[in-house]
């Protein structure tokens, strides 16, 4: 692996087995932070997107902001550290995290994209030792979200804008670089770099993966 390169790694899917905001609502629930309604909404939600029968929208993921509208910042801050501990570290996929590493000793730079609320993605990076974490920005009025995300998702497209706006300021070459992703959503992401990488990855990315000579982590 070349020194001073960067290694990008989705988050869902790829460096955890499973959905986040998924997770994250039941653990809210255990908490007595959400309704039985919500927890059965979001999972009638999921079930739909794993068959193909709805996409994710803006909209969609805006539900994650409105979960903690009105909280504090810092209390917020400690609720993921909870939820990461508890509900995602069980949950690392070793072939990935093992990749990750790898960077690591190697001297590059591992930066972790998703779009899962921020909070989230920070809090798993503190636990996986990652700084350079950046999700979903949330809207904060007086030390406190509004319930409102910032700008637009860190999803499809605009994860592959995000990472081409951090290699050219620093002044990276994409082709010495590697991106880690387990859905078709995050193909610009793959391409964006000389050695994109899927994980576990859904059928059509895995077509995408097979026809192009991209490895797999299964």
């Amino acid at each position: 692996m070349d020194r001073g390169a960067i290694a990008f790694f989705d988050l869902d899917g790829t460096l955890v087995v499973g959905q986040t905001q998924q997770l994250l609502v039941s653990f809210l629930r255990r908490r007595g932070l959400v309704s039985w309604r919500y927890l059965l909404e979001v999972g009638i939600w999921f079930g739909a997107y794993k068959l193909g029968l709805v996409k994710v929208t803006d909209a969609a993921r805006a539900k994650g902001a409105e979960l903690i509208a009105g909280q504090a910042i810092d209390e917020i801050d400690l609720l993921m550290d909870e939820f990461v501990e508890e509900s995602l570290r069980s949950r690392l996929h070793p072939g990935a995290m093992a990749a990750l590493n790898e960077h690591r000793r190697a001297g590059d730079t591992v930066v972790v994209l998703s779009a899962a609320i921020d909070p989230l993605v920070r809090s798993l990076g503190r636990m996986i030792g990652v700084e350079s974490c950046e999700g979903t920005r949330l809207e904060v009025a007086g030390a406190r979200y509004t319930g409102r995300i910032e700008g637009r998702p860190l999803y499809g497209p605009e994860k592959a804008r995000f990472a081409r706006r951090y290699l050219e300021d620093r002044g990276v070459d994409p082709g010495g670089c590697a991106a880690y992703a387990d859905h078709e959503t995050d193909i610009d992401l793959l391409r964006l770099v000389g050695r994109p990488v899927v994980v576990n990855p859904r059928p059509v990315l895995l077509g995408t993966a097979t026809a192009e000579g991209w490895p797999v982590i299964p």
